[in-house]
């Protein structure tokens, strides 16, 4: 009996590690159809595991619906609003578990489980088997009218009274949002455009990256080489098991252009200015310590020991986001100092950012790319392990940042910068020199243009 079992196990191993990515016909260029609508109708597909997704969502649409209004836009994370499984439906929950249990370890052995072909291949088969039906009732639903006064993300919709039909292009801002949704679509002879936007910077999964996608954009180079070598892959295996597969993989469908973040963070006037307009001595230095807007990270520790390495030297804001106890303890510690300016989340972020000489930040691709906009050097004293070391490896290669996780540490390399004029100048101009603030409104401009070759 045990053996018998055991051979069905590997049998079954066997059998989905050489299944392709699709079982039927890959997708027919995206240009084979027109829409009849009078206003064209995208769906952003996502899921809420940290804020990134939705951010870099809302950024696109944002500026979507500045370069034409008629086009509307349907965010939806898939997963929460349509599956109903376990633990599918719980993405957010899990992931914030997994980031913060054991130091990150079980994230960093589910993420990197995951992204081997194994992992990939099961998790595959994991949400074909439960989430297909649901899938599809998202990708199928009527296009949407959205609330254009609504700029949070909020979902209110409306049918139109035409009735609405399936969206005329979908975008995938997530790794988990392309491989089912390529398929349903495909099987149900939906040929609307479908692109992704990767979100990630100096490393990403393979996840991201499907060679049936009509086009793949990204933020670096190095992400640019790992679409092309992953999309290679699966496209050689799969043309092994379909002969209607392509043999080579067209390199133009994967371009550079940079991390959609929200507008605002380029400088509009003088540092000194932005301090000013926070009560922050404008004579001095200032120091920003930012915890996500999650409220992950040792915030309290770091931003302790820069207080006290820093002493008068300059001045240190803290933004603790959604950390309500780290707030209160850090301003029951030095609410008195003037030099300490505690807050929680903030819809300021440009402006805090712009105020600030260095950036103490967790090792996230949003912080990283904002920051850069500012030319803000950054010390890094966290990062979601596997998920963000590419990161790290980014910025310390570019030279106008460092990871230090020992909080005394920071403390000390904060002042080393500082005092070092001359040296902290030149890492801002560095970090200026990798800054796209225009990488959203660029992003929906391709958009638009590869919508407007398929009417």
């Amino acid at each position: 009996m045990r053996i018998t079992v055991l051979f069905s196990l590997l049998t079954l191993t066997v059998a989905f590690a050489f299944t392709p990515r699709s079982l039927t016909v890959p997708r027919r260029p995206f240009n084979s159809r027109g829409s009849a609508l009078n206003g064209k109708k995208i769906q952003l597909l996502i899921s809420d595991t940290g804020g990134g997704h939705r951010a870099s969502a809302i950024s696109i649409r944002d500026q979507i619906s500045a370069l034409d209004p008629s086009v509307s836009c349907d965010i939806v994370d898939v997963y929460t609003t349509y599956c109903k499984v376990f633990p599918f439906n719980s993405y957010p929950d899990l992931y914030k578990l997994m980031v913060t249990l054991f130091d990150g370890v079980l994230w960093k052995l589910f993420y990197e489980g995951g992204d081997t072909d194994p992992g990939l291949w099961f998790n595959q088969l994991l949400t074909e088997t439960f989430c297909y039906s649901e899938f599809k009732k998202c990708l199928l639903r009527p296009g949407l009218n959205l609330d254009p006064s609504l700029k949070d993300g909020t979902e209110k919709y409306s049918v139109p009274e035409d009735g609405g039909r399936p969206a005329d292009m979908y975008v995938s801002v997530h790794p988990l949002t392309q491989s089912l949704p390529l398929k349903i679509l495909q099987e149900t002879k939906v040929n609307s455009p479908f692109i992704t936007v990767c979100t990630d910077l100096g490393s990403a999964s393979q996840s991201w990256f499907d060679y049936r996608c009509d086009k793949i954009i990204v933020p670096t180079e190095v992400l640019r080489e790992k679409a092309v070598r992953t999309c290679r892959k699966f496209m050689m295996r799969d043309s092994l098991m379909m002969t209607s597969t392509p043999k080579e993989y067209d390199t133009e469908k994967v371009e550079v252009i940079g991390l959609p973040i929200r507008s605002g963070f380029e400088p509009s006037k003088d540092k000194a200015e932005y301090k000013t307009d926070l009560n922050l001595d404008p004579s001095k230095p200032n120091v920003l310590i930012v915890g996500g807007g999650d409220g992950m990270g040792g915030i309290v520790e770091t931003a302790n020991a820069c207080i006290s390495s820093l002493n008068s030297l300059a001045s240190v804001t803290v933004i603790c986001g959604s950390n309500a106890e780290a707030k209160k303890n850090l301003e029951g510690l030095h609410g008195s100092n003037g030099d300490v300016l505690v807050t929680g989340y903030t819809p300021s972020m440009p402006s805090y950012m712009n105020s600030a000489d260095l950036m103490v930040t967790k090792a996230g691709p949003g912080s990283i790319a904002e920051a850069s906009v500012c030319g803000l050097p950054i010390i890094m004293y966290s990062f979601l392990p596997g998920q963000e070391e590419g990161n790290i490896s980014l910025v310390e290669e570019e030279g106008w940042g460092k990871y230090v996780k020992d909080p005394a540490e920071i403390g000390r390399l904060a002042k080393e910068w500082l005092e070092d004029g001359e040296g902290i100048e030149k890492r801002k101009e560095r970090a200026r020199k990798g800054g796209r603030q225009e990488a959203a409104r660029d992003i929906a401009k391709v958009l638009l243009e590869e919508l407007e070759l398929c009417s």
